[in-house]
């Protein structure tokens, strides 16, 4: 049952984005949630406006990519304006050269972005998020979690949950009560609008940052009538000045944009704090998305960080509810995300200190963007393509060297069939690992398929009931052993190119969030079932008398 109202498997405390995705990742899997959340209604502003390549990749997986992209706008990427300087020399980050289906960023307004979701696990789940509906406590009680709810009408109740996943947010109850740490600073403060403009003369298809010594402005055009700026001074005198409009327009003026504001649709303002939670779980609390970690916006990879943490963490807690995994592979959750949440404050600094770089005049910060390798690795690193785990993940010891992605790095997606097109991220569509058994170039299929037949029927034994499918590619057909929907030819070529697969037959695992968990040969091939053997308890197998 998806919904309990007194008992549900997992109560998630928030309803933006990352808990919309948490939520579907739990409920695709059959655990009961419930989704609450203390604001008034569905918000009918926006704030986090883009949406990275990775993040694309993410909900091409849930089913929802074609829907956003009816409601978003294709940006291109980002352009550097120094003062002083022709616009040819102006630095840029172009995303267009990225290798992904989703070579460029969506720009979105949260409000339309969160509807989306809201449908979406309407539709599939019957589930919406419960607003006015605020979490006042959570006291872990022996093997659940009792919460104190303050309900719309202002009356009580207790509910009981074996989880509670706090995305409530940089001030989160759960971290408070978890006795989690939040530790970090503030960099600066922030001013952000949404408003009409005229004049303008630039292109709004690309976010343009604009700035001096000790000015910065941020505009791009959202989809619809309206323009997001962005806007910080040294001093802070113009971020919290009363009058916003004028503020901004004084900004603009002196940094010589030309264009004139309208009437503001809204205006905020809000401190820029760099912190990370010193742990991301106690016992039977969680945290996740900004709960854990916030950073400056320079680059927009805040709310794409967040959603990939619950991406993460969906799986896996999915997988402890129903009984098929411990609880230590929560421990991972954690392990691989964290370094992630550093990651991306890293990555949001190094632009901060381009374009905020207050004090220091703009000419000065210009080498920063002449570094070798500068706009490929910030592409890389901003899009989330370049995010990996491959530090802390582990696989069996002993398996040969083979080429191609390295666990715990992107699983990157691949045209398998061009009319009618079937990719791979198609084949990973399901809520299990996905094993590919694939003939290297010249090698024997016969061999390929003998030794995929193995790890299949030795699977279906340990970890039945869908927990992984095994998928032949080959241009081999019923004779095979394998069905229509679990075989495939590499007709493009592109699996065998984007994952190096030569002359030599390999089999690769990937996770359900879309990562490498493993590659070898086919002689390795047993260490597959090893690998699986980590993430979910083995079923019992029956003895004869």
């Amino acid at each position: 049952m998806p919904y309990s109202r007194n008992n549900p498997s997992v109560l998630i405390v928030g309803s933006g984005p990352t808990g919309m995705i948490l939520a579907h990742e739990l409920l695709r899997r059959g655990v009961s949630v419930r989704l609450l959340e203390r604001r008034l209604g569905p918000s009918h502003t926006t704030r986090a406006m883009t949406v990275h390549a990775r993040s694309m990749e993410m909900f091409d997986h849930i089913g929802v990519a074609h829907r956003l992209e009816e409601v978003c706008a294709e940006a291109p990427g980002n352009i550097y304006h120094f003062p002083g300087r022709e616009f040819s020399e102006q630095p840029r980050t172009d995303y267009r050269t990225l290798p992904t289906r989703y070579a460029f960023y969506y720009k979105i307004n949260q409000n339309d972005f969160e509807q989306v979701l809201r449908e979406h696990l309407l539709a599939m789940y019957a589930v919406v998020p419960e607003y006015r509906t605020e979490v006042v406590d959570v006291i872990p009680e022996g093997e659940r979690v009792r919460a104190e709810i303050r309900l719309p009408d202002g009356t009580s109740e207790t509910i009981y949950a074996d989880w509670v996943v706090g995305c409530d947010g940089k001030r989160s109850m759960v971290r408070d009560r978890a006795g989690i740490s939040f530790d970090g600073e503030e960099v600066a403060a922030m001013a952000m609008m949404d408003v009409e403009l005229t004049g303008v003369t630039f292109d709004d298809t690309w976010m343009n940052y604009f700035f001096d010594e000790t000015l910065f402005m941020n505009v791009t055009k959202l989809p619809g009538k309206y323009w997001r700026i962005y806007m910080a001074d040294q001093t802070g005198e113009f971020v919290h000045r009363t009058d916003k409009q004028a503020a901004f327009q004084e900004v603009a003026d002196r940094l010589g944009l030309g264009f004139t504001l309208g009437e503001p649709k809204w205006a905020t303002e809000w401190p820029i704090l760099n912190n990370i939670a010193s742990s991301y779980r106690t016992g039977r609390l969680l945290i996740c998305g900004d709960a854990s970690h916030i950073h400056s916006p320079s680059g927009g990879q805040g709310m794409n960080g967040c959603m990939q943490d619950g991406f993460n963490l969906g799986w896996k807690l999915a997988a402890v509810v129903n009984g098929l995994s411990d609880a230590s592979i929560l421990d991972t959750y954690e392990a691989e995300r964290r370094p992630i949440g550093e990651m991306v404050t890293e990555g949001a600094m190094s632009t901060h200190e381009i374009v905020m770089g207050f004090g220091i005049p703009p000419e000065d910060r210009y080498h920063l963007t002449q570094e070798p390798g500068w706009e490929e690795n910030s592409i890389h690193l901003v899009s989330g393509l370049s995010h990996h785990y491959r530090d802390v993940v582990t696989v069996p010891a002993g398996l040969a060297p083979v080429s191609g992605p390295l666990p715990g790095e992107r699983a990157p997606d691949a045209l398998l069939v061009a009319d009618p097109k079937k990719r791979l991220y198609d084949v990973c569509r399901h809520p299990g690992f996905t094993v590919l058994a694939v003939t290297g170039d010249g090698a024997s299929d016969t061999d390929t398929i003998a030794v995929a037949t193995q790890v299949r029927d030795a699977l279906e034994v340990r970890h039945p009931g869908g927990r992984v499918q095994v998928h032949l590619v080959t241009d081999g057909g019923d004779e095979t052993g394998f069905d229509f929907d679990h075989r495939s030819p590499d007709e493009c070529g592109e699996l065998a190119e984007r994952y190096k697969i030569g002359a030599q037959s390999q089999i690769l695992v990937i996770r359900p969030d879309l990562y490498v968990g493993m590659s070898c040969t086919l002689a390795d091939a047993d260490a597959v079932v090893d690998y699986i053997d980590q993430w979910f308890t083995p079923a019992r197998q029956s003895v004869d008398a």
